[in-house]
């Protein structure tokens, strides 16, 4: 990171206006190709799709993409989601913004563009970095307002053309960044790769489906109850205190240490499949490993959360929304496991209880460590 400032940046940025950071990664080498990309878009588990723009019609083709010659015509885009999820090279990528914490963080998408190839003016509601790799593309960056939405395909959102305010041509290792709601317009001028580095902010909507999936469950399904009613003259008429008891079964819900247990899970949910171990490990087999000097990883794109049980959160590891539990004479172990870094005996003075290598051991069967 080249003259970057991370509480400039955060102080006068974040959240607030676009900025472009010429030779933030120096020396800037792609960790992957175009045709690593085209092989993960051959997956049926990858998001992924083409974008092209033909003889003035536009075309998207979704995933999983089996005939390339045939849909990449004109000037096309192929954009992967998620490819921190399938490819562990590009996790360094990651590494400088870890200034914000993981639960914001959603995925790496990734994009091969060719010459004068881009998806058309549009505005995103979430925070993103936008990486250039090898190649150039121009970037035009305009203020918040209200665009007319134009759909020139079915599964494509673009808007009417804005008056920039950034206007810049991106070369590798140059890093745009742009907060919700700012329009943005991205061309090619050559063939290039483009890493987008996307966060997630939930809406009231996703916070309250995380409470709902809780009280599915039947956890502090609380019912409401009156037993101090006065006498109703009037049974048409709502009483205020009524709207207010129900509004406050509601807060007090929200307010329990369950929902905390709820949204946690949630903010760690990452949508990464489980590919449990064909044979499981078993707790002795990774005590053994340990004490043999092998070395555990988190799997790629894994990122856990940790909470350290002050100011009324638990103290507790979630991964993939999935809990655990975390004893207080565990908390240098959990800490670094959840570093996301590879350790291994030698990471502590201390040894590992059986409590943590329950937990590595389950982590590492469902495919999350290895």
């Amino acid at each position: 990171m080249q003259n970057f400032d991370i509480d400039t940046f955060l102080n006068e940025y974040w959240q607030q206006k676009p900025v472009v950071l010429k030779g933030f990664f120096k020396n800037f080498a792609d960790p992957i190709d175009e045709n690593d990309l085209a092989g993960l878009a051959q997956e049926s588990e990858v998001d992924s799709r083409i974008i092209s723009h033909d003889n003035g019609h536009w075309h998207v083709e979704e995933g999983p993409i089996q005939d390339f010659e045939r849909v990449c015509q004109g000037q096309w885009t192929l954009l992967v989601q998620g490819v921190d999820k399938y490819i562990g090279d590009v996790t360094p990528l990651l590494a400088p913004f870890s200034f914000i914490p993981n639960w914001r963080l959603d995925d790496l998408m990734v994009s091969f563009a060719t010459e004068g190839a881009g998806v058309g003016a549009h505005i995103d509601q979430y925070d993103v970095f936008l990486v250039q790799g090898k190649g150039s593309r121009r970037w035009r960056v305009g203020e918040p307002g209200n665009y007319a939405e134009i759909h020139p395909h079915g599964k494509l959102r673009q808007i009417e053309d804005f008056s920039p305010i950034i206007d810049e041509t991106m070369m590798p290792g140059d890093v745009l960044y742009v907060p919700p709601g700012w329009p943005h317009d991205g061309k090619t001028i050559e063939d290039s790769l483009t890493y987008s580095v996307g966060y997630r902010a939930p809406d009231n909507l996703q916070l309250a489906e995380s409470l709902a999936m809780m009280l599915d469950k039947g956890t502090s399904n609380q019912r409401f109850s009156d037993p101090s009613r006065p006498t109703t003259v009037q049974p048409a008429k709502v009483i205020a205190g009524d709207v207010h008891a129900l509004k406050q079964q509601l807060i007090d819900t929200i307010n329990s240490k369950d929902y905390t247990h709820s949204l946690l899970e949630a903010m760690s949910e990452q949508g990464i499949p489980e590919f449990p171990l064909e044979q499981e490990v078993t707790i002795e087999q990774v005590s053994n490993d340990l004490a043999t000097g092998l070395s555990f990883q988190p799997a790629p794109g894994i990122r856990p959360l940790l909470c350290d049980g002050t100011n009324g959160l638990p103290l507790a590891l979630y991964v993939n929304g999935s809990r655990f539990d975390v004893a207080e004479n565990d908390i240098e172990w959990y800490e670094i496991l959840a570093s996301g870094n590879t350790f291994d005996a030698t990471s502590s003075q201390d040894a590992p209880s059986f409590a943590f290598l329950q937990t590595l051991t389950t982590l590492i069967n469902n495919g999350y460590w290895e």
